[in-house]
């Protein structure tokens, strides 16, 4: 009989590598400005050979998070160097760290900046296949609410969002929500974990649901920014820019779809 027993190849031995780096960085054991031990030290502290060690720095390198210098070792890079957005990157900040602040404050401020005019498009836009999968993930929202579940509302709740970003039928909006999804993810799980009533937020999505289901693109626009403006609350974020200021950004004729 064929063992099931999976054999590890030196690029899988590389990918462990890189992750186990990853946690150490991202939990604080390694700060930007430290120098990593050398490859023979990772290599004999990993039980892993050096060539191994060599091919999990490449992928670190890869993403920005760190920098091989000839002769001189690897440093850790400043975070606004780490590709951040790319999906590993998310999956480990999610899995391993407490991320910094400054983070949740970054993708508030790319989603309050984007997501009213995604809004805006989709209630210009969807189909009615798309307003089917907004309401459905809005269903699911209102029974984690029901059934006291913040697991079950938030993955509903990230359903909804990405609802409305493939409603745009913009392949750039629907592929970004892809790339974004584990960093969005992070900030709404967040932001719901620290909500002292879920009961406002899902109001509140229920009015940004309504205005694309009715074609109202200036009503939805607003609607998400109420969303966003529960999202600072719940997160603790000082918005640095007046709602007004950032309405003002959307012309008129975007907003009835020309």
């Amino acid at each position: 009989m064929q063992s099931k027993t999976t054999r590890v190849n030196g690029r899988d031995l590389g990918n462990q590598v890189a992750k186990q780096i990853a946690r150490d960085l991202f939990s604080g054991v390694y700060k930007p400005g430290d120098m990593l031990p050398p490859e023979t030290d990772l290599a004999e502290s990993l039980a892993v050979s050096r060539a191994s060690v060599r091919t999990g720095l490449q992928t670190l390198s890869a993403l920005g998070i760190i920098r091989r210098q000839a002769g001189k070792g690897t440093v850790v890079e400043e975070t606004h160097e780490w590709n951040m957005l790319d999906p590993q990157v998310s999956r480990w900040m999610i899995e391993y760290a407490n991320p910094n602040p400054d983070f949740f404050r970054d993708i508030y401020e790319y989603r309050r900046a984007i997501e009213p005019y995604v809004s805006a498009l989709a209630a210009n836009r969807a189909t009615a296949q798309d307003l089917a999968a907004i309401e459905r993930a809005y269903d699911g929202m209102a029974r984690g609410l029901k059934e006291g579940s913040t697991e079950q509302f938030t993955q509903a709740d990230i359903s909804f969002h990405t609802a409305i970003y493939r409603a745009t039928h913009n392949l750039i909006w629907a592929q970004s929500v892809n790339i974004l999804r584990p960093a969005i993810m992070l900030v709404i799980e967040k932001s719901n974990d620290t909500a002292e009533e879920l009961s406002e937020s899902l109001e509140n999505h229920r009015r940004l649901m309504e205005c694309i289901r009715l074609r109202q693109p200036e009503a939805a626009f607003n609607a998400a920014l109420t969303v966003m403006r529960r999202t600072a609350t719940d997160l603790g974020i000082n918005p640095t820019r007046n709602d007004d200021e950032s309405s003002a950004m959307i012309r008129i004729e975007t907003l009835n779809g020309r």
